[in-house]
């Protein structure tokens, strides 16, 4: 028989910046915690409730141990089970209640989405030190009025940054879902759709990816995914401008018809949300064609 753990896993288990909090296990008789999924001995699944970037690396091990990684589809199950059962709200108990949702519940993990996911990584890392780093600078000389002969320092990051996206972008050369977005959506080789499609869970609802991104009226109550909000903001930004100047090559006519008709700041909302229908309905339908 199958030895199975079901984990509530952590970002901070082994990296935290402030505090570090451990994935915390359940094998079906006791809980106890690790700092590295990895140091998990004699098991043969693993159900999860989150993945993470930080234990890409970890997930991607166990799976080239023959260890089958299952993660959960809809989150909300969670709090749903929670709300039943009038139990509190825990690292501890979410780890069991992991336990009692059904197989159906969740979708296994294979070697190569992780494979994409650990090569993608330190990439977008760089890339996002890079925007920052030239935003920093840029923000420096025009306050001061003075460049320090910091434009060329610019310019130099600028190129790398390029390198860096044309590094990005190619690796979802071959990616049936970017491919088909960036034809509906208009756009050609965006690093910021590539990002977006390497960590937005669009297996999920569509509500919980608005959450997840702070696109709903209480943004989730101040918690969401503000890295990747940016993405999202910037490739809204994007067809905006593409759209207004009249070059926008989308098949998408709502998208054109918002950006040339609603004010500015609605026009932004409304194409951030019209883009992850979008993605959610190519996920669909890639996803169905492949069956």
């Amino acid at each position: 028989m199958a030895r199975t753990v079901y984990v509530d896993t952590s970002p901070t288990a082994i990296n935290g910046k402030r505090k570090r909090k451990p994935h915390y296990v359940y094998d079906g008789e006791k809980i106890f915690e690790v700092n590295k999924l990895t140091k998990l001995k004699g098991i043969d699944e693993v159900f999860i409730d989150t993945l993470f970037p930080e234990i890409y690396e970890e997930i991607l091990e166990l799976l080239k141990k023959n260890i089958k990684v299952y993660l959960l589809k809809d989150t909300r199950m969670l709090k749903k089970l929670r709300l039943e059962n009038n139990v509190k709200k825990s690292d501890e108990n979410d780890a069991i209640i992991l336990s009692k949702i059904s197989k159906d519940g969740f979708r296994a993990l294979t070697i190569q989405e992780m494979e994409k996911k650990v090569e993608l990584k330190p990439l977008i890392n760089r890339y996002e030190l890079l925007s920052k780093r030239i935003k920093t600078l840029k923000q420096w000389i025009k306050n001061d009025g003075y460049d320090y002969e910091l434009k060329d320092t610019v310019k130099l990051m600028e190129k790398d940054k390029k390198d860096v996206a044309k590094k990005i972008t190619g690796i979802f050369s071959d990616d049936a879902i970017y491919k088909e977005a960036c034809k509906i959506l208009g756009v050609k080789d965006s690093v910021d759709l590539a990002m977006l499609l390497n960590e937005v869970r669009l297996d999920l609802p569509l509500d919980c990816i608005k959450d997840y991104l702070g696109l709903t009226n209480n943004k989730n109550n101040g918690r969401y995914e503000r890295r990747l909000r940016g993405h999202l903001s910037q490739l809204a930004n994007t067809i905006y401008v593409d759209a207004r100047r009249g070059v926008l090559r989308s098949f998408h006519e709502k998208l054109i018809i918002t950006a040339t008709i609603e004010p500015k700041k609605k026009a932004l909302y409304k194409i951030q949300v019209e883009i992850l229908k979008i993605l959610k309905n190519v996920w669909r339908t890639v996803n169905e064609a492949g069956r």
